[in-house]
C-alpha cells in the first residue's frame, strides 16, 4: 500500500442541452455513488464562455484503494457509468499519482 493520493481524471464534452440535466444527474446520484464506494472526492468542473468542455476528478486515498473501487464496483456501477455515459461524448481520462 502507497500513501501516495491517486485520481482519475476525465475530460468529456456534453451538449448544451444536456448540461442542466447532467449536472442535476451527477449532484443527485452519480457522485454519490462513487463517493459511497471509496472516491474520496469526486468533483466536475466547466470551461468558462458556454462551452461543451468538461473534467471530472475522481480522487481516491490511493492507488490500490482506486483500483480496488473500481474493480470492486463492476456490475453495481454499470447503471451509474451508463448514465454518465448518456451525457458524455469525446471521452478520454488518465490516471494519476500524487508525488509531492
Amino acid at each position: 500500500m502507497t500513501d501516495s493520493t491517486a485520481a482519475m481524471i476525465f475530460i468529456f464534452d456534453v451538449p448544451e442541452e444536456k448540461q442542466a440535466e447532467y449536472l442535476k444527474t451527477t449532484i443527485e446520484k452519480i457522485k454519490p455513488f462513487w463517493e459511497s464506494h471509496g472516491c474520496e472526492s469526486y468533483d466536475i468542473w466547466q470551461t468558462s464562455g458556454g462551452s461543451p468542455a468538461f473534467m471530472k476528478i475522481m480522487l481516491f486515498k490511493d492507488p490500490d484503494t482506486m483500483m480496488k473501487t473500481l474493480q470492486s464496483s463492476g456490475e453495481e456501477a454499470k447503471p451509474i457509468v451508463e448514465l454518465y455515459n448518456s451525457f458524455a461524448t469525446n471521452i478520454t481520462n488518465k490516471t494519476y499519482v500524487k508525488k509531492t
